[in-house]
């Protein structure tokens, strides 16, 4: 037999860090007492905000990948009141089994920040996607404020 050029390998499947990115953040708001929320700040300063690291929404993921390795870092805003040690373990932990589940690839470290805690209140308002307004007064009340509005001029 002739010399043959050995065939190429089977290809290689690459997962983009943005798409680790993506299913690590959705990893964290499946743990309860995880939130969205985003900044004041971040609103105001938009795409550069976010760029910058500052008031961007939140959870954010961002990786540090070497070879197949990665290193995970993930900033999240927590309802209040809670227990933060016990959720960033468990956020750690759902963010490397659900990478691993859907990647292969077990992360090496997953870092956990907490820059917001959010009171409860707050977040229940969020999620009705109703906004507090102030009372309005009653038809009575408001008779009487023009009467003696009125009667004042």
């Amino acid at each position: 037999m002739a010399d043959r050029p050995m065939a190429d390998p089977p290809g290689a499947l690459v997962i983009a860090d943005r798409v680790v990115e993506k299913i690590a953040t959705r990893a964290a708001l499946n743990v309860d007492g995880v939130v969205r929320h985003q900044d004041t700040v971040g609103s105001l300063l938009g795409a550069a905000g976010d760029r910058l690291g500052i008031g961007a929404d939140l959870p954010r993921a961002t990786v540090d990948s070497v070879g197949s390795a990665r290193r995970l870092s993930l900033t999240v805003a927590l309802t209040w009141p809670s227990e933060v040690t016990r959720l960033t373990r468990e956020i750690r932990s759902r963010v490397a089994d659900e990478l691993e589940e859907y990647t292969g690839d077990r992360p090496v470290r997953v870092d956990v920040t907490v820059r917001h805690l959010v009171p409860r209140g707050e977040v229940a308002r969020r999620k009705s996607g109703y906004i507090d307004l102030p009372a309005l007064a009653d038809a009575d009340s408001r008779a009487e404020s023009h009467r003696l509005e009125e009667e004042s001029s």
